[in-house]
């Protein structure tokens, strides 16, 4: 596995509160579909999602909801606002190799 680089935005609360409800790792790589994992609020997980994490990223409604930040800031708005872990880059980076190959744009299957 050869780990490519992964970019970083958090999502807030659509009410403008300034609460950060998500937040997505993505990679947009020009020979690759576009690749994401996010902080899935409904699920409690990090979910390989790029159907949901496309039109957060690039449709202009959503441009006062999201922000670009680097890794430090991701893994410190994982434990202090979303109660969770940042995944490795390592891991996401398997996460999205796995949600591909299963075909998982929205998440996997629920139980």
């Amino acid at each position: 596995m050869v780990l490519v680089r992964i970019d970083y935005q958090l999502v807030l609360k659509a009410d403008l509160s300034g609460e950060i409800t998500s937040l997505i790792a993505y990679q947009a790589l020009p020979d690759k579909p576009f690749q994401a994992v996010l902080w899935s609020v409904r699920r409690t997980a990090w979910i390989y999602a790029p159907g949901l994490a496309v039109p957060m990223l690039y449709d202009d409604k959503y441009q006062d909801r999201t922000r670009v930040i680097d890794r430090a800031k991701a893994e410190k708005i994982s434990r202090e606002s979303l109660s969770t872990e940042l995944p490795s880059e390592a891991t996401l980076q398997s996460m999205c190799e796995e949600g591909e190959r299963m075909g998982w744009n929205y998440g996997p299957p629920r139980p």
